[in-house]
């Protein structure tokens, strides 16, 4: 009797696991499956990381590891190699290349497209939903899904594959004039905001360059402010960091000699020594880890300065972090978890200015504002209130000093617990027991398979990807990574017939 699999989210996450089980069912359909895709948007293949038409919203990692395809991350690279020498604009086969994200979009639907032509000639049954899944009922044997319009879903087997949660952190804000809970989609930002106005953006990250993009790409001239607790930028991408570093000392292998030598836990400890002996090998000199610490300090001064490294390729944190990325799940998960907080709390925004980074294009577009006098980085903020009468907001720093400002932009990231995520699907998921909180984030899932391990015994069989499995999972805001983990869980659901 065929089975049944719920894919609820078609980014790029739904989107991967979707064409890797057309491509395994296509040559072994067992006795059938009946696949629904569950998307609350009018398009599927977008998302909201990729929904956005801003030209200054470029993807954050080279080319050559987006492919949507388990184990071909550089098939993203092949396709764009083809697209532009089709368009009379060959790229430079050595060159790097970080595309805007509205061209990984036609990649996602191209990539959508073929899979969906590939099942109907397959014989695989597939349908698509346009609603948002609300609730699961039922048990192991079988679930029932109920979308936003009342219709119900009969499935076997749910893949959550829901993207990047909006955090419900500033609840009061919600509803005052001038107030942006999200920089995305950006056109709410570009429709509602006076080029005159000032702004703050809550945030310095890579969803805060976003919004600053955003304006810039539209001629804004009102003062920006870039604030956060830590008032630092993502470091600036250095040429293929993906290639040219062996390690030697932050290794798995070396992780677990010093667990097995020593008879102890690995700690946060470990592995920022592990870290540092890398890094001033790579360096080739000691490296001043006082001045490493960007917390609070001058954002323009360190923004040039990156700039310059990035320029003259002599920057190693990039090229340890990124060489690194297959063993950081497996050594994430050899930390206790009294060392994964140790790790949120200490070095996490550390690791992700290092990790997570900025293209050159859009670093000399912040750099260029920050020098007209358009654009401030400040650290250390305390509370962001609105004022009485919805005449704007009030920020407040942790000396005291405040800002005044009409035009507050959430653009602190993605959610990272449970309760702080405000799906209804995952409200509904946590009340019922049918998620838990793993200690740092997300859900427990068993971490080979993604399959979510729940409370009670009569839970559905569910299976997630990317961000629901942060705590799990520690590097799920990297597309390669969630296309590896898809292929993993779609192996898993296949094997159950």
């Amino acid at each position: 009797m065929p089975k049944t699999l719920t894919i609820i989210g078609m980014g790029a996450c739904g989107v991967a696991a979707f064409a890797e089980a057309v491509t395994r069912l296509s040559y072994d359909p067992g006795d059938g499956w009946l696949i629904h895709l569950i998307e609350r948007d009018d398009a599927l293949a977008r998302g909201l990381a990729f929904g956005t038409e801003q030209p200054g919203h470029l993807l954050n990692t080279e080319s050559r590891l987006m492919g949507l395809y388990d184990q071909e991350p550089g098939h993203f690279r092949t396709w764009l190699e083809a697209r532009r020498a089709e368009a009379g604009t060959p790229l430079d086969p050595d060159g790097v290349e970080y595309p805007q994200r509205r061209e990984y979009r036609l990649y996602m639907r191209d990539v959508l497209d073929r899979a969906l032509d590939r099942a109907r000639a397959a014989g695989i049954d597939v349908r698509i939903h346009h609603q948002e899944a609300v609730s699961i009922e039922g048990n192991h044997l079988a679930a029932r899904i109920t979308l936003s319009d009342g219709t119900t879903i009969a499935t076997d087997i749910v893949l959550l594959t829901i993207g990047t949660p909006d955090p419900d952190r500033f609840g009061t804000l919600n509803g005052a004039p001038g107030y942006f809970d999200s920089p995305y989609p950006a056109h709410q930002m570009t429709e509602h905001i006076e080029r005159d106005q000032p702004v703050v953006i809550l945030g310095s990250g890579l969803s805060a360059i976003d919004a600053v993009m955003t304006l810039l790409d539209n001629d804004h001239r009102g003062h920006i402010h870039l604030i956060s607790k830590e008032g630092m930028l993502p470091r600036v991408e250095i040429p293929a960091p993906e290639t040219g570093y062996e390690r030697r000392y932050l290794t798995l292998e070396n992780v677990h000699r010093l667990i097995r030598e020593r008879g102890a836990a690995f700690s946060i400890v470990d592995l920022f020594r592990l870290f540092r002996t890398e890094a001033e090998t790579a360096a080739g000199r000691p490296i001043d880890w006082q001045a490493e610490d960007r917390y609070g300090g001058d954002a323009e001064a360190a923004l040039l300065h990156d700039i310059a490294v990035a320029e003259a390729e002599d920057e190693p944190f990039q090229r340890i972090l990124t060489a690194a990325r297959h063993d950081s799940t497996a050594i994430w998960n050899l930390l206790r978890p009294v060392d994964q907080k140790r790790f949120g709390k200490w070095l996490a925004p550390h690791f992700a200015a290092a990790r997570f980074v900025t293209p050159m294009i859009n670093a000399r577009r912040l750099a260029d504002a920050m020098a007209r006098g358009l654009l401030t980085v400040r650290g250390q903020i305390d509370e962001t209130v609105a004022d009485e009468g919805g005449a704007g907001f009030t920020v407040t720093f942790d000396n005291g000093d405040t800002l005044e400002t009409p035009i507050v932009v959430n653009a602190t990231g993605q959610a990272t617990t449970l309760d702080e995520m405000k799906e209804p699907l995952i409200k509904d998921l946590l009340a019922k027991q049918w998620l838990q909180p793993h200690p740092v984030g997300g859900a427990i899932a068993h971490r080979a398979t993604c399959r979510i391990i729940s409370a009670t015994r009569d839970a559905p069989r569910l299976y997630a990807l990317g961000q629901l499995l942060n705590g799990e999972l520690r590097d799920t805001n990297a597309v390669w990574f969630n296309v590896e983990c898809a292929g993993r869980a779609v192996d898993d659901i296949l094997r159950q017939r």
